[in-house]
């Protein structure tokens, strides 16, 4: 990396007005977690203005040889998405707040990298619509970092494809050429393409390609997004949440395969009692016990909605079929489970918990294993994480569950919480420890860890190499100059 110094003088060839970049101490965009490897704090830290200005940067990266982490969400930065061991610049889009564009009857929007879901849900609400978001993000949680991640929504029915619900994208390779999917690719302008009728809705292409799946999940390796459409729903009319408690995991999984198989529904999930608590009162340990010890060993979510056509017929018909499933696995549908009301935790889940990750504030940080399998399968990987906590003599009642299915439950983000004690050096190494066990352990048990974060990183390709020799070549064909996230998965 060149002397601070350098680099501004150069970049201020670039950027005369000087008015994009900011120099600056740029410690607080290390990862805050002390669970995970923290990186190297950002030599500097720039603020383009808008795409062209993010352009001639990364082209200026190709020149000089820099390296280019990109962020769009604000801090506290929690699962080590931003770490680098090398020296780099951070690339904050967190102030690029644009919703350019919302459209109903298409039921899509065109938003900017900075707009955060409680941004996004404000300005969808004027227009009678709705986003499906993951469980409960903080305040500043990006839109475009958590669906470019592929982070589970709430709402699994509204979704087709692992991808969604991103529509079309644009972004920067790191070659420097910008680039449209989907179609957005043309022909003609975007204004000519809604002049015709187009909404630029749809992922795929242009022609038989899917580029936007490179840039997916790459954790911004492989280029840098400046905007993208999102598919959004119509806000329900009328709305009526259930919980559904058991002690053992079973029947509530048989429960939301036939659900789920039935198309019936809105927003589901599980937790068991830790997670559950955490979520609705993980403030304080005594709240926390309180709540804990009043609730079944696990419990599920079930929401049922109407919309704009005879809302509480359709609300009347599908309850009366979901409690019939219900019924029939010896569970109940409760307005109401321990403590708190189904109404309140679908309000939990759906709106941001404010500036710090729910998961932390128990203890004042929380380990987070997560992956994809399938429902039916997490029993059995519970028992594996159960196993090895035992094995490092950490109490496995102590471990929080969220299993949330995805792709009208084709598969299930399987996700495993420990809350810890920062402070504690002896704890933390402990966890991390833990850590490392539990993901071997699951790798070799079918965990698929599609979004390789902490330990994960370090051995998601290990199953299969081969695709990590193709993911180095893809990254040698779009970021030839390896200028974003230089090192990140080894490519």
């Amino acid at each position: 990396m060149k002397p601070a110094e350098q680099t501004g003088r150069l970049w201020s060839k670039i950027f005369p007005d000087g008015g994009c970049l900011v120099l600056e101490d740029a410690s607080s965009f290390r990862t805050s977690n002390p669970l995970v490897n923290a990186g190297t704090a950002p030599s500097q830290v720039v603020r383009p203005r808008d795409a062209d200005q993010l352009q001639a940067l990364v082209r200026l990266a190709n020149e000089e040889g820099l390296n280019l982490v990109a962020a769009s969400s604000g801090g506290p930065h929690k699962k080590g998405g931003l770490a680098s061991d090398r020296d780099h610049v951070l690339v904050d889009l967190s102030g690029w707040k644009g919703i350019p564009w919302i459209n109903r009857r298409n039921r899509v929007c065109m938003i900017e990298p900075g707009v955060t879901y409680g941004e996004l849900a404000r300005a969808l609400a004027l227009h009678g619509m709705t986003v499906s978001m993951p469980l409960a993000p903080r305040d500043s949680k990006s839109v475009i970092a958590a669906v470019m991640d592929r982070e589970p929504s709430t709402w699994p029915n509204r979704q087709w494809d692992i991808g969604d619900p991103v529509g079309s994208t644009e972004f920067i390779f790191g070659s420097g050429e910008t680039f449209r999917t989907g179609a957005a690719g043309g022909p003609g302008t975007l204004e000519e393409q809604r002049a015709a009728g187009g909404a630029q809705k749809c992922p795929e292409g242009p022609s038989q390609t899917d580029f936007f799946r490179v840039i997916q999940g790459a954790q911004g390796t492989m280029g840098l997004v400046t905007w993208i459409t999102l598919r959004t729903e119509i806000r329900p009319s009328v709305e009526e949440a259930f919980l559904l408690g058991a002690d053992r995991p079973d029947p509530l999984i048989r429960f939301v395969y036939q659900v789920q198989r039935s198309g019936l529904g809105e927003h589901a999930f599980l937790l068991n009692r830790n997670a559950a608590a955490l979520l609705m009162h993980g403030t304080t340990r005594r709240s926390f016990d309180r709540v804990r010890d009043a609730l079944p060993r696990f419990l599920c979510l079930q929401n049922i909605a109407g919309f704009q056509r005879l809302p509480e017929e359709r609300v009347r018909y599908q309850k009366q079929d979901i409690r019939e499933i219900a019924g029939a696995e010896g569970l109940v549908l409760d307005s109401s489970l321990g403590p708190f009301s189904a109404q309140a935790v679908l309000h939990r889940a759906t709106h941001t918990c404010g500036e710090r990750d729910w998961r932390d504030g128990l203890r004042g940080a929380c380990l987070s294993v997560f992956f994809l399998s399938t429902l039916d399968r997490s029993v059995d990987l519970l028992h594996v994480v159960e196993e090895t906590a035992r094995s490092h003599r950490l109490d496995p009642d102590r471990l929080g569950l969220y299993l949330q299915p995805v792709v009208q439950n084709h598969a299930c983000h399987v996700e495993f919480m420990l809350p810890c004690t920062p402070g504690d050096p002896g704890e933390v190494d402990r966890v991390r420890r833990f850590e490392e066990e539990a993901v071997a352990a699951l790798l070799e048990a079918g965990a698929f860890f599609s979004r390789p974060y902490g330990a994960a990183q370090g051995v998601a390709f290990r199953k299969n190499p081969g695709n990590l020799v193709l993911l180095r070549t893809v990254k040698g064909i779009f970021d030839p100059g390896r200028v974003l996230h230089r090192g990140k998965f080894g490519w």
